[in-house]
């Protein structure tokens, strides 16, 4: 990476976007903040932001195509995470954008695309030990996994003169994430929360500020090109690890109940099978029963990102540690 770049970041103000906004400007690149609804004020203090509105279920071809004229680079964090929306809500933003923009980014001249995809690509409901970007793609039924996998299948076939590099984070958590770690918290604090198995198996998580780290280290950076890399923390945690720190940041008793897997899994399917098709509140209410809870609580998830520490050098010396990490976004929720 050379100099100053121009960077477009989709999917500005979600969590993610606005950690690599924020990681990019203050590493001196000049952003272009995508979103739905551009919000300034979230960028206060950065003046290398400027912001332009694009839903990318919507936005003309030729305006997005617009908007990435001039860019270096465009990291495509926008996504639809709702664990039990329906397929074609999902697939119209995780794939259909995904194309669009990828395909507008290529016309526009853009010299690499930067795709966060997921781990669970790879991620099944039995266990994981330490899984690395050889593992193959899988479909599991569930949408957004399915999607992604369908985003980085389009990605990968492209040999235009864009190069493109895909990063899988595990569960993103960070200053304003409203996913799965505000259930979480309100799981604990309402007394509903529950181990499994003990919460002996490990989880894989990583915060914003590490996952916007590679993006920056990805920066036209040719080990990067045409590669699929894992993205976690780098560093094993429990389940109970994980849901102890959340309740001693609560002021919370650290959870007691435990549940065996055999009786869980069941349930989460029924569970699942009854939600698909309900109204946002009921999928709300329910999504503490989703396939991507169900890994959450009760499959261990092991993944190596030794080739992203070997051609990234991530994490680097900026990368926070989940216990520092996990902190500084529980004060975010008080």
């Amino acid at each position: 990476m050379n100099g100053a770049l121009k960077v477009g970041v989709s999917g500005a103000t979600g969590m993610v976007g606005r950690s690599v906004v924020s990681t990019l400007a203050q590493a001196g690149h000049s952003v272009l903040a995508l979103a739905r609804s551009p919000q300034p004020a979230l960028f206060q203090g950065l003046p290398a932001v400027s912001f332009a509105a694009a839903d990318l279920t919507t936005v003309d071809p030729l305006e997005l195509q617009s908007l990435c004229k001039g860019l270096d680079v465009l990291v495509h964090a926008a996504g639809f995470v709702d664990p039990l929306a329906g397929r074609e809500e999902v697939f119209a933003v995780n794939l259909g954008g995904t194309r669009k923009i990828f395909e507008a980014a290529t016309a526009a001249g853009v010299r690499q695309f930067i795709h966060i995809s997921s781990l669970s690509v790879i991620t099944g409901q039995e266990d994981q030990f330490d899984l690395d970007e050889s593992a193959p793609l899988r479909r599991c039924g569930e949408a957004y996994a399915d999607s992604k996998v369908e985003s980085e299948e389009f990605i990968s076939k492209q040999n235009g003169p864009m190069v493109w590099t895909i990063l899988r984070p595990g569960f993103i958590y960070g200053e304003g994430e409203r996913s799965w770690l505000p259930r979480v918290i309100a799981s604990i604090r309402g007394g509903q929360a529950v181990l499994v198995d003990g919460g002996k198996r490990q989880t894989n998580v990583v915060y914003a500020g590490n996952l916007s780290r590679a993006v920056l280290l990805c920066l036209l950076n040719e080990k990067s090109y045409g590669q699929v890399f894992n993205i976690t923390d780098g560093e094993p945690v429990t389940k109970k690890q994980l849901f102890d720190a959340v309740a001693d940041a609560c002021g919370c008793p650290r959870i007691k109940k435990d549940l065996p897997r055999w009786f869980l899994q069941p349930v989460c399917t029924l569970v699942t099978a009854f939600a698909r098709g309900a109204s946002a509140p009921v999928r709300a209410g329910l999504a503490r029963f989703s396939p991507a809870a169900f890994r959450l609580v009760a499959v261990n998830q092991g993944f190596s990102i030794k080739k992203a520490q070997t051609l990234l050098g991530y994490p680097d010396k900026q990368c926070l540690p989940f216990a520092e990490a996990m902190q500084l976004t529980l004060k975010s929720f008080k």
